[in-house]
């Protein structure tokens, strides 16, 4: 009997060495070269930025009547409240009236409402003229909020002033959308160049978001912007005389992008600070077991990087899907995740198909290369449309995804990446085109 527990002791003793064992050789054991690669590309350092940060104005967004001199006071003190929230918030988010800005205290926040009009959609113009009182009534009340994401268009690059930590709130970005209402709105009351002039305004919102953001949302939010403002531009075009001309504000705004401006990269690296924040913050005293936030790091990385590569540089410039390779989902089991276990679960949950992101835009840059199209046929009028088309610059109507004229003569449409699109083209009416003047 004693014999026996004697063995079962020592085997006990053996299973647990050995565990010690693996477990040391994971942690020890270095990063492999693919990871390491795929960090430096994540961390490489950003360009310097020039020109004012829209954070600020779009953080503070939804608050009526706070001054310009007192706004970066305001914001300077959110920034120190968040850091000293996510110091002490663990795992949990911040949310509720945590998450607010202090000026929620001090300045009326914009009232809500429903409007017919969303960037996604292909009918804005129709929606708001089946009752434009109605979206009349709807944006009473929202005139300081439109001058202030009018105001926009004057900034140059969007950087998060928050520590990069997905705990922390982000500002609204929905609210942009209400504008676009309000466009089309100006349209069907005879305000035509009011509704370009905000248009246009919007767009060059919209780029600078989609290309000069430290985020995925607002690079995304970019995109989104993108399509329905040149759906609406379009539109509004569609319905006025060719040789209306468009005002000062748009001049330059809807031009096709350099391959560049349509990089995922900066937003990616921006994404990845964020989500390598929330391991880190784990409040368990035991969590080093089972975690190594480097080596996470570089499991994330794998997945992340892509968007950095000379590849998905050279797809841009081709205008093919920048999709860089999928890293397999490999077995838990392995050496590795021994002293890593937490780290593989969450690198396998944060890991998404992050390149489809990159693909809303490079369809956003498409859909500008379109507008520029729309643009030079209606500053050079003909009767054959497939003629004209086929005169357009080279640059404009060739490539991966050349502009075709849609199978009712009347339309302009370019193809779709993105899957929620479906692969389906992104069709707009031609200039001149509708039968409302």
């Amino acid at each position: 009997m004693l014999k026996a527990m004697r063995w079962s002791v020592l085997t006990l003793l053996a299973a647990l060495l050995l565990v010690v064992l693996v477990w040391l050789v994971s942690r020890w054991m270095p990063m492999p070269k693919p990871q390491q690669q795929a960090l430096a590309l994540l961390h490489a350092e950003p360009a310097a930025l020039v020109g004012s940060n829209a954070f600020d104005g779009i953080w503070l967004l939804g608050f009526e009547g706070v001054p310009d001199t007192e706004r970066a006071a305001i914001v300077a003190e959110d920034v120190l409240r968040m850091q000293a929230l996510a110091g002490r918030m663990g795992d949990v988010s911040v949310t509720g009236a945590e998450a607010a800005s202090v000026a929620q205290a001090r300045y009326r926040q914009v009232a809500d409402t429903r409007l017919p009009c969303h960037w996604r959609q292909a009918d804005c113009l129709a929606q708001v003229r089946a009752d434009p009182a109605a979206v009349e009534a709807a944006l009473a009340g929202q005139g300081g909020l439109l001058a202030r994401i009018n105001a926009l268009a004057a900034d140059e690059h969007y950087r998060n002033r928050f520590q990069p930590d997905g705990r922390l709130p982000l500002p609204s970005f929905t609210l942009l959308q209400r504008s676009l209402s309000a466009h089309a709105l100006a349209h069907v009351q005879g305000r035509s160049d009011a509704a370009l002039m905000g248009i246009c305004n919007d767009t060059r919102t919209a780029k600078m978001l989609m290309s000069q953001s430290d985020g995925l949302v607002p690079a995304n939010i970019g995109a989104a912007m993108v399509g329905g403002n040149v759906r609406l531009l379009a539109s509004v075009l569609a319905e006025l005389p060719l040789d209306q001309p468009l005002p000062s504000a748009c001049e330059g705004v809807f031009v096709a992008p350099a391959p560049q401006t349509m990089s995922l990269c900066s937003a990616m690296r921006g994404e990845f600070a964020m989500v390598s924040a929330g391991f880190k913050a784990s409040p368990e005293r035991l969590a080093w077991l089972v975690l190594d936030p480097q080596k996470t790091q570089g499991l994330l990385a794998l997945s992340m990087a892509g968007a950095c590569t000379p590849g998905a540089m050279a797809a841009l410039a081709a205008d093919t899907p920048a999709q860089w390779a999928r890293v397999p989902q490999a077995s838990r089991w392995r050496l590795e995740c021994a002293a890593n276990a937490m780290g593989c679960v969450i690198a396998d949950i944060s890991g998404p198909a992050y390149d489809n992101y990159g693909l809303s835009l490079q369809d956003a840059g498409a859909r500008l290369r379109l507008a520029e199209g729309l643009l030079w046929l209606r500053a050079n009028p003909q009767v054959d449309m497939k003629s004209a088309l086929a005169q357009m610059p080279a640059r404009l109507r060739e490539g991966e995804r050349p502009l075709q004229l849609g199978s009712d003569g009347a339309s302009l449409q370019v193809a779709s990446y993105y899957a929620k699109d479906n692969g389906a083209a992104f069709a707009v009416p031609l200039p001149d085109t509708a039968v409302v003047h």
